[in-house]
């Protein structure tokens, strides 16, 4: 259980979670310029998303490493003229780890076999993260990109498991422990906060070159702690618009102390709020139990939209 928490710490603090892009034409540039910035998707508009995520950490000395890769379409069902209805699918996840003894390789892809019993906990894992692929759920953002409500998981987490091949009488503890786990990371609480992370990022006001603001938003997955964030507009080029992040990161509880700070670049489509692209990088250092992590990690995001 120890390894299983240490595994969900890494996923927390890289921000496993969704962030949007469109390419558009740029004109010329112009220092006095200023720029609506609020999240404005369209309705009935899709949009589709990658995001990789690597991270280089160091646990009792022995180096590892972090892979993931996330893709998500996301489709505007509703617009009352500040909330907007999202609904939002898992496309396609892959996962590479190997730390400590514990190994996941996953790609839904190439999905794993979810017939038989499961003899490990991280068995458990790579079925619950290869059955994610095509789930979908619903949620409601306001124009600063705040996460005001989500739905669809309870429903999720009964599909997936069904569709594990699981006997309901003969294998009932198997289920309830995948239940168990799936409720941990994919619940409308933890997928509220990590959608904030790259959603919740808009001043919703004009803005020109040199205009800041601040934001603060969960470390998620459980983890009591803040992503204090300030962003400050550094270039405005036709309607994209460039931010630069600084955020602190510190968690407040005793079992998992978090510690670090992230830095990158913004490309903002102001038209609609979609991020164009995304460079992060992040230092963190975590410490649960005794065992201390050096996290180093970069983010790259892409997407487009939907034709």
């Amino acid at each position: 259980m120890k390894n299983i928490k240490l595994i969900m710490i890494a996923v927390a603090v890289s921000g496993f979670g969704v962030i949007a892009g469109l390419q558009s034409c740029q004109s010329t540039k112009s220092a006095t310029a200023s720029k609506m910035l609020k999240f404005n998707f369209e309705k009935g508009k899709g949009y589709d998303y990658e995001m990789d995520i690597n991270m280089d950490q160091e646990i009792m000395g022995t180096p590892t490493k972090i892979g993931m890769t996330t893709y998500y379409s996301m489709d505007v069902k509703e617009d009352d003229g500040n909330i907007k209805t999202v609904q939002t699918k898992y496309d396609r996840f892959k996962m590479k780890m190997d730390m400590m003894g514990m190994k996941i390789d996953v790609d839904t892809d190439e999905p794993v076999d979810m017939k038989g019993e499961i003899k490990d906990p991280f068995e458990m894992v790579n079925r619950l993260f290869s059955a994610i692929k095509g789930q979908q759920f619903s949620m409601k953002v306001n124009a600063e990109g705040k996460v005001l409500e989500v739905n669809g998981f309870k429903e999720m987490a009964e599909t997936i498991i069904s569709s594990m091949g699981l006997d309901a009488e003969e294998q009932a503890e198997a289920r309830q422990k995948m239940k168990s786990q799936f409720d941990q990371q994919f619940n409308d609480k933890v997928i509220r906060e990590q959608f904030e992370r790259v959603l919740y990022i808009f001043p919703n006001k004009e803005v020109k070159v040199g205009d800041s603001w601040e934001k603060t938003t969960a470390v998620g997955s459980g983890l009591n702690g803040n992503f204090a964030s300030t962003y400050t507009v550094t270039d405005i080029e036709g309607d994209m618009v460039t931010l630069e992040e600084k955020s602190v990161i510190v968690t407040t509880e005793e079992e998992v102390k978090l510690k670090g700070n992230q830095k990158g670049t913004l490309i903002v489509d102001s038209k609609t709020g979609l991020v164009v692209n995304a460079d992060m990088e992040m230092d963190i250092t975590a410490t649960t139990n005794g065992i201390g992590i050096e996290m180093k990690g970069k983010t790259k995001i892409k997407g487009k939209a939907r034709q």
